[in-house]
């Protein structure tokens, strides 16, 4: 299963509730899973996606080449004023992205700014300090998955890896009404999809930074780690969970 298969993004979807016809922006669209999954659920609805990677936005740009509401994807640093105009979407969504923002509060004001009234905002990050892994032993998967949550990668201007519990009090400082605040559990017992994603993830994460002199595990922890759940996996013994935090808020 790939990211744009991931049942999250539909999620996403339903919880947007947007009209065909209606004007949605993906802060942070990434590759374009969201944005992906609006198309195919609002053939006529009119897509925004910002991304800071240029890379991410041309593999955007492919996936909802076609669509026919019209996609517009562009590179754009989410830290900065959003390049639309005031009241001018229907509905916001933004993914695992604010925990890389210094000022999230700074983005949740201009998602109010460019929301039409009554326009809907659907945030959603993983709590990654809330991950449930099986497989390794209990101090090492400890070790690891905080490792993992304070990690800043060198592409991130900043790392808050317990910003999912934080969202609901975020949003709430904001200009806009909190509507519903839920868990969303992606799990497997199988370390393929996104569980082999998310543990390949983890490890190169976690890698490149030992490799640097950064971080708290090294590197033959980290394989340690890794192999240990390779093992468990193989008979039947590897589970992971996380839970993302879903918050949706009206203009």
């Amino acid at each position: 299963m790939s990211d744009v298969d991931e049942l999250i993004h539909d999620h996403l979807v339903d919880s947007a509730a947007v009209r065909d016809g209606g004007c949605v922006v993906d802060l942070g669209c990434g590759r374009g899973p969201t944005l992906a999954a609006f198309a195919r659920r609002h053939p006529g609805a009119r897509l925004i996606g910002f991304d800071r990677s240029a890379e991410s936005v041309e593999a955007a740009r492919g996936l909802l080449a076609g669509h026919r509401g019209g996609a517009e994807i562009e590179v754009a640093d989410l830290a900065e004023r959003l390049p639309l105009p005031d009241n001018s979407v229907d509905a916001a969504v933004s993914y695992n992205v604010l925990e890389c923002l210094p000022d999230p509060a700074a983005l949740l004001a201009e998602i109010a700014r460019v929301l039409k009234p009554g326009g809907r905002l659907v945030v959603a990050h993983v709590d990654f300090d809330s991950l449930v892994i099986s497989g390794a032993s209990r101090d090492l998967d400890r070790r690891i998955c905080h490792a993992f949550t304070d990690d800043q990668q060198p592409w991130m201007d900043h790392a808050d890896g317990r910003i999912g519990r934080k969202l609901p009090g975020l949003v709430n400082a904001s200009p806009l009404l909190v509507e519903r605040v839920h868990p969303w559990v992606t799990s497997s017992t199988e370390l393929s999809g996104h569980a082999g994603r998310r543990i390949e993830g983890i490890r190169q994460a976690l890698s490149s930074a030992a490799s640097k002199g950064r971080g708290s595990v090294s590197l033959a922890e980290i394989e340690t780690w890794h192999e240990a759940l390779r093992l468990a996996a193989d008979h039947g013994r590897f589970f992971l969970a996380e839970t993302a935090v879903v918050v949706t808020a009206r203009a």
